[in-house]
């Protein structure tokens, strides 16, 4: 069989390998060629993209749990004067509601 890189595919008679021919008399096989060189691709990114990027790196970088906070209530909590307020819970928790619907 021999491929025609200008036609397609072509059966032949002759030999049972498979050869690619590329048009022109005396051309070495795919085998024997160097691969062609790839193009350079440019990229560029938005602004919001680049933005989206450095976002997302400080808050990878951020501590998950603030740690002074934590100890402040905990210090509260056991000292007796950590104050609920119901109000706010619920306001926040509306908030957060609408977001999701």
């Amino acid at each position: 069989m021999v491929i025609d890189s200008n036609t397609g595919i072509h059966s032949s008679g002759g030999s049972p390998r498979n050869r690619i021919d590329s048009g022109t008399t005396g051309a070495k096989s795919n085998a024997d060629s160097p691969a062609p060189k790839a193009e350079k691709a440019d990229v560029s990114l938005s602004t919001e993209a680049r933005n989206l990027s450095r976002l997302e790196s400080s808050i990878q970088a951020a501590p998950d749990v603030d740690s002074d906070k934590v100890a402040r209530i905990r210090q509260a909590i056991e000292d007796g004067t950590f104050e609920i307020n119901a109000e706010s819970i619920a306001n926040r928790m509306l908030e957060q509601d609408d977001l999701l619907g």
